[in-house]
Formats: C-alpha cells, sequence, structure tokens
C-alpha cells in the first residue's frame, strides 16, 4: 500500500528501542495464541438479511457504553474485519448499503495501491527469488505456495506465470494456500489464480481431493494463520506483502507510574464518566479529520489514558526490556498477533512448530518434561522452505504511526469506522524476536530497492520496455517498475525480511538448543541475495 505520508513517531531517535531480548515468551504466545483465534470482533452484531440495523459506529458505541473504553486493538479488529460492516468484509463485494457494494479497497479507484499493482516484475522477481532458493537446496517431493492477505491474487498470478516457465520447479507446487476473510476478495483471488494456472496448463481441484494429477493443484483459504497446516514432508514458501501493518495494535504510554493502554471511548456530556483521562485533541491522529461521519446520529470517538495498568500493558510494555528507556508522555505500538503471525510463518517455512517458551519458573518434572518434548520435537525431519515478509516498518518500535486511508489520503482513524483502512509501521525486530522461537532463521530486514536491484530488476524492465507494443507503453513499465526501487518513496519505505530452513533429518539435542544452537544452524546454505 503506497502511504508515503511522514508519520509522527513518539519514539523519535529512541534506536535502543530496536534492539533487545524476547520477553516471558512462553505467556505472550499463550496469550497470542489464544488473541489471533478471534475472527469475529466482540461487538460486531449478527449479518442480517434485511442489513444492519445500525451503523458500525453505533455497534461500536453501544459496546463502549455498556463494557467501558476498547482497546485500540479491539477498535481496529472490528472496524475492519467486523463480518456484516468491516472494512475488507464488504471489499469487491456485494455490500449491504449502496456506498458499499462492490466497494474497491485496492488500486487506483481504491484506497491504496500496492506494488503488484503496480508492476508485474514485482511478482516476478519474488517469484525468482523462490525459484533461485529451490534451486539451492534441491528439495525432493512436493512444494506449496502460502500466501497472508493476497488481495486481489495479482501477486501470486504475476508468480504462477514465473513459476511456470520453470517447469521442473512448478511440476511440484501441489498446493495453494491462502489466509483471508473477505469473500469478495475470495472470489478475486480464485479467477486470478484459475487464469494463471490455467494459462500454464494447469486447473484448480477441491482442498480434500487426496489423489492428484499431473495437471492438479489445491487451492484452500484459512480465516487466520493459525489455522494454516504445518507440513514437514512438502518444501514451503510462504509470502505475506502488506499484511502485518493491517493486524490488531495496542497502544501504550509511559506515565509516571508505569505504562497504561491508550484506549477508545466515546465523546460524553461531561468528562471523568469512565475514570480515565482524555488526551488532548490530535495526540494520536496522524492528520485532522477530512471525511464525515457516516450518519449524523454515530457517536463521536476520542482517545483517553486508562487509569490503571490493563493486562496488555503489563504483559507487552512494562515486562519488555526494550521499553524501559521510555519516557514519561511517549508511546508504543505493540501487536500481539504480529508477534504470533510471526512465529507462525516460521513454523511453515521451518516445517515443524516452534519451540515451547522456558517458563519463569518450573519444577524439575516440568523442566524433564519439557526437554523430552523439545528432543521428540527436533527428531521430526522436515522439507525446509523459505518465506518474505514485505511492509513498510523498521528494525525498531513505533509509537505514533496508527492512522487510516481512504482515497489515497490519510484521514482520523477514528472517523466513520468501517470505510477506511487502518494500519500501523511493522516493528521488524518483533518479528524477528517470534521467528527465533522457531527452527526458521531471519534474515535482513533489507530496503525493497535493494532486494529488486539484487535480482536483476533493471533486465527485467529492460526486456518488457524492448518487447512493448509502443514507445508510450514502454514508458508506462519503465516508470512503474521506478516507483518500485525509488531511494526517496518506496524503495526505501518498504523493508524486505527473509525466513529460510534447510531440510533436517534429525536436529540437535536439547543440550544443544541450551547453549545456543538450532537447529537453523545446521547445515546452513547461505540464502541470496540476504548472504552473499
Amino acid at each position: 500500500m503506497i502511504r508515503s505520508q511522514p508519520i509522527r513517531n513518539a519514539i523519535s531517535g529512541c534506536n535502543r528501542c530496536s534492539k533487545g531480548p524476547s520477553f516471558t515468551t512462553s505467556r505472550l504466545a499463550a496469550l497470542s495464541r489464544q488473541y489471533s483465534s478471534v475472527t469475529s470482533p466482540p461487538p460486531s452484531q449478527q449479518p442480517d438479511s434485511n442489513g444492519p440495523s445500525k451503523t458500525l459506529a453505533q455497534v461500536l458505541a453501544d459496546s463502549i457504553k455498556a463494557s467501558g473504553p476498547l482497546s485500540v486493538s479491539t477498535f481496529m479488529r472490528t472496524c475492519l474485519l467486523d463480518p456484516e460492516q468491516g472494512y475488507y468484509a464488504s471489499a469487491n463485494a456485494a455490500g449491504s448499503s449502496s456506498d458499499q457494494a462492490g466497494r474497491d479497497v485496492l488500486g487506483a479507484r481504491g484506497d491504496f495501491i500496492t506494488s503488484p499493482e503496480i508492476s508485474q516484475v514485482f511478482g516476478e522477481l519474488l517469484a525468482i527469488f523462490f525459484i533461485a532458493r529451490w534451486q539451492t537446496v534441491m528439495p525432493d517431493g512436493q512444494t506449496r505456495l502460502v500466501e497472508l492477505g493476497p488481495g486481489r491474487g495479482t501477486l501470486l498470478a504475476d508468480m504462477i506465470r514465473t513459476f511456470a516457465r520453470f517447469s521442473a520447479f512448478f511440476n511440484t507446487i501441489k498446493s495453494i494456500h491462502l489466509v483471508e476473510t473477505s469473500p469478495g476478495l475470495m472470489a478475486l483471488q480464485h479467477d486470478a489464480i484459475e487464469a494463471a494456472l490455467t494459462q500454464a496448463g494447469k486447473k484448480i481441484v477441491p482442498a480434500d481431493q487426496e489423489v492428484l494429477a499431473d495437471d492438479e493443484v489445491k487451492l484452500e483459504w484459512f480465516p487466520i494463520a493459525d489455522s494454516v497446516p504445518v507440513q514437514n514432508d512438502t518444501w514451503s514458501m510462504v509470502v505475506a506483502h502488506e499484511f502485518f501493518d493491517a493486524l490488531p495494535t495496542h497502544i501504550f504510554e509511559r506515565s509516571a507510574d508505569g505504562f497504561r493502554e491508550v484506549l477508545v471511548d466515546i465523546e460524553r456530556a461531561k468528562t471523568g464518566q469512565s475514570g480515565i483521562t482524555v488526551l488532548k485533541p490530535g495526540d494520536l491522529t496522524g492528520a485532522k479529520s477530512s471525511t464525515p461521519s457516516a450518519d449524523s446520529t454515530d457517536a463521536k470517538f476520542r482517545y483517553v489514558i486508562s487509569s490503571s495498568p490493563t493486562p496488555w500493558s503489563v504483559l507487552l510494555a512494562a515486562r519488555n526490556p526494550r521499553f524501559q528507556v521510555l519516557q514519561p508522555g511517549q508511546r508504543v505500538e505493540v501487536s500481539p498477533e504480529a508477534w504470533a503471525t510471526a512465529r507462525k510463518m516460521g513454523e511453515l517455512v521451518s516445517g515443524r512448530k516452534a519451540r515451547a517458551g522456558k517458563p519463569e519458573r518450573e519444577s524439575d518434572e516440568q523442566r524433564l518434561e519439557r526437554e523430552r518434548g523439545e528432543s521428540e520435537r527436533l527428531q521430526t525431519p522436515s522439507k525446509g522452505g523459505a518465506g518474505l515478509v514485505i511492509d513498510y516498518g523498521d528494525e525498531k518500535a513505533f509509537g505514533g504511526s496508527f492512522r487510516a486511508f481512504k482515497s489515497h489520503k490519510i484521514v482520523d482513524p477514528l472517523d466513520a469506522p468501517g470505510t477506511a483502512d487502518l494500519t500501523c509501521n511493522v516493528d521488524f525486530s518483533y518479528l524477528k524476536n517470534a521467528l527465533a522461537m522457531t527452527d526458521a532463521r531471519s534474515l535482513g530486514p533489507m530496503f525493497q530497492s535493494h532486494f529488486l536491484q539484487a535480482l536483476g530488476v533493471e533486465q527485467r524492465v529492460e526486456a518488457l520496455v524492448k518487447n512493448a507494443k509502443d514507445a508510450e507503453r514502454g514508458k508506462e513499465i519503465d516508470h512503474a517498475a521506478k516507483r518500485l526501487v525509488d531511494a526517496n518513496g518506496m524503495g526505501a519505505q518498504y523493508k524486505v525480511l527473509g525466513i529460510c530452513s534447510e531440510a533436517q533429518t534429525g536436529g540437535p539435542s536439547v543440550k544443544q538448543v541450551e547453549e545456543g544452537v538450532t537447529a537453523a544452524d545446521q547445515d546452513k546454505v547461505m540464502c541470496y541475495p540476504f548472504e552473499m
């Protein structure tokens, strides 16, 4: 998504927040699994054949009146994923209201545009990365392709067309797994993938079909990343392009008494009714509101601060060594769902479940049981795989990046819930901490421009321009590709994180793991272009 406007960072210059050990990993993993399993926002109403009786703003307001202010994470999840009126629920589908029916969220007519929508070269070069990796490690057997948040399927279609030019590799692909919640986008993804496969002489078959012919590929959707199965007998390619930025995120503020959580409340006749502190206008909004409320009777929302620590502020902020350098008034954004999803990507790439976190306290019996389970896990053979995370962010925490996009402009994220894309910058250091819990290793991140240039973007564009139908089309191709590597734009704003895991016949002992040796260190094969 092109969101190049400047973002205020409440932790400006706080590079010390960019590094640090993982914390309370066993508790965070457990809470994150529970958190990521929630597919329907708590305040949501059930779909009605006659359409919703209330706007999403009214539904949120009713929930706040009944149970108190919402976390920014819950507000964000509801606005994006409400099954009836959420931003993605009605994307490119027959909506329940005239203004939402068939609404585009991607492309020039939508609210943002992504790299695959700009140039086919983007998907082609991602495909080249996976082909090169496959040729380097030469795994035997089948491969599968997994994408988290595939949009309209443009990226996958471009990758499939490139894969088809390498028949030895292409013929190993037997399944495609997609993480998506929008029925409208699922339909578009199906059509795009089917067209690309048909062009390559293959066809889609049901996910439950056990025996596959040479020209058949399974296609299956999952509501959350945690539902995608870990397969140790398949070489897995996993892509998350502009997925992590839209995951629900908590916001915390350091006070003189510790960390408190930033919450979303409704405008009230009198302040103080909730026993909370009202933030000054604009403290968290990236821009002044430029989108009027959908209904004049809708509630108005505001940010407030919890009067005491919340469970999430204790676990995610107060107990995290990275954030102890923050001063009173500074904020930090943390997404436990991003941590859980990165951990899951490591499992999918490595073909093994992640290590169980070491409890703060455990008996000798519990320790022996944990070590026994770890030994069994490490002895499970796996084919390995490779993954890519492409998003905007950096190897540090952010405190003021929560914002909304509508019609390619920044708008107030609290205004007209469900009608704009909500997003936060990605903390790549946080993702790497989660990946460290798995047998996959993280690489980078590196600038998108450097990644694409290393894979031959200039040579590919030259070939496309040379074969363009006319000079005007050649200029369009060249201009689009240059946007992807612009050092003052997408080329630097977007980072690429690599994930690699070699095939494992049997991992190291628990003793080696305790000493810092992991399965990812065994028979390591350099991964281009991250390792050269």
